[in-house]
């Protein structure tokens, strides 16, 4: 049985998600304090935002939470943690930028884009840098 075009985008989009949380794991404290900066939105706000979708909390929330603690555990290593206001700002734009990546066409672009946009920021400052 030949898997379905929805399930191997799925899949891809996992992969995507996977490849962010090993991107987030190799953070500078540069690119950390740049992440903090950027940060658009929270938990909260993106309850507002996927309230208007079909997707349950269970369905985004693990992966918002697997992302948001990956970048404290990595702030608290490179020596941040004393700075609880930033870690939580850098925790959050990477959290909206891992559900960005599972969800992927599975949202209005204009959602896509709002959880996008903190890292999109980053990557281009980062580059210029």
């Amino acid at each position: 049985m030949t898997e379905s075009l929805a399930a191997s985008v799925r899949g891809l989009r996992h992969e995507a998600y996977a490849s962010h949380l090993a991107r987030l794991e190799t953070l500078t404290v540069r690119e950390l304090v740049e992440l903090s900066k950027a940060r658009r939105i929270g938990l909260t706000e993106v309850f507002d935002i996927l309230a208007d979708t079909d997707f349950l909390v269970g369905d985004w929330h693990p992966a918002w939470r697997e992302a948001y603690d990956t970048v404290r555990r990595v702030c608290a290593e490179r020596g941040l943690d004393g700075l609880p206001i930033l870690c939580a700002a850098a925790a959050d734009a990477a959290a909206c930028q891992g559900l960005a990546r599972l969800f992927g066409s599975d949202v209005g672009i204009d959602i896509h884009v709002r959880l996008s946009e903190p890292w999109r920021f980053v990557m281009e400052r980062g580059a210029r840098l």
